[in-house]
């Protein structure tokens, strides 16, 4: 059974393939043209059902054996913020709004996504703005599937969480996404210095909960899928 990302983040793609090694993963680019997806949801999950769906919708009658499209949809949720920026995480620098209106929810959603360097100097503009240099704060990952096994529609999320804090830190610009700002609890170091990172994070967490989900579906061969029992 073939499962297909609905994504074209290149970071996004090597770390779910990293995290599911044993399991045959691609890009739903290796079947469709570039598509864009409007995430207009007002949580995590909603938009990880959104990707999961339309991916799903255009490759329904194309695909001639089981699938699943998977769909993340991540994002870092800071204490001193309100929760910001939340959904809002890939279009953080794209806000046009000071600390004080993000955490009373002040602004025009975004529509553009920004750079990773642009997001993660917009959090460290608003803490600065706040005049902290930290703030608790926890990564959220939501996985939805949407796909078809044995004739019967399949759709579910799940969700992983990896607490912590954020820290003002110097930047690396091979990271991805916030990981230079967050210190996991029980660590002293961020995320990207972390070797042990795909088997903590948020994403980590959501993905083991998605493959324990395929060991459960009777009429798949779990040797099929490579799926350890």
């Amino acid at each position: 059974m073939q499962i297909i990302l609905s994504s074209a983040n290149v970071k996004k793609i090597r770390e779910i393939q990293a995290i599911l090694s044993d399991i045959d993963v691609r890009s739903y680019r290796d079947f469709l043209d570039e598509i864009e997806i409007v995430e207009d949801g007002e949580s995590f999950e909603d938009n990880a059902l959104l990707k999961a769906e339309k991916i799903y919708e255009l490759l329904e009658t194309e695909m001639q054996q089981d699938f699943l499209v998977l769909a993340d949809d991540s994002g870092i949720c800071v204490e001193a913020l309100g929760g910001m920026p939340s959904i809002y995480s890939a279009r953080f620098a794209s806000i046009e709004a000071s600390a004080q209106d993000l955490i009373k929810k002040n602004f025009l959603p975004p529509l553009q996504s920004n750079t990773d360097e642009n997001n993660n100097l917009k959090l460290l503009a608003s803490l600065e703005e706040l005049g902290i240099t930290e703030s608790r704060a926890s990564f959220v990952c939501v996985i939805a599937v949407c796909g078809k096994v044995g004739n019967q529609k399949i759709q579910k999320t799940f969700q992983g969480e990896c607490e912590g804090r954020v820290v003002k830190a110097p930047l690396n610009p091979q990271a991805f996404g916030y990981d230079p700002l967050f210190v996991p609890n029980g660590y002293d170091v961020t995320m990207d210095q972390l070797k042990e990172k795909n088997l903590i994070s948020h994403r980590f967490l959501a993905l083991q909960k998605f493959q324990d989900f395929l060991k459960k579906i009777d009429f798949i061969s779990t040797q099929n899928l490579g799926l350890r029992e």
